[in-house]
């Protein structure tokens, strides 16, 4: 877990995508990108990293955060 914690705040960006889930629970990447204020290959690049950790899972267009993503987003912002 300290590990997957160091992964996402070690980038503002991935610690930003996850909160916005974790507050908003699904977005496709269009309403990302737009939350996020960055363009959306950056989102998807970014969405990618999080899906390889298994923090985030895509249905359709669609992204939530995974039981271990909701875990660790909690954990984050408590820090």
């Amino acid at each position: 877990m300290e590990e997957l914690i160091g992964f996402v705040t070690g980038n503002k960006n991935r610690q930003k995508l996850l909160a916005l889930l974790g507050s908003k629970h699904q977005l496709d990447a269009v309403k990302l990108a737009k939350n996020m204020h960055i363009a959306q290959p950056s989102v998807k690049r970014i969405v990618d990293e999080l899906i390889e950790k298994e923090l985030v899972e895509q249905e359709c267009d669609i992204y939530k955060l995974t039981d271990l993503g909701e875990s660790l987003e909690r954990r984050v912002q408590s820090i």
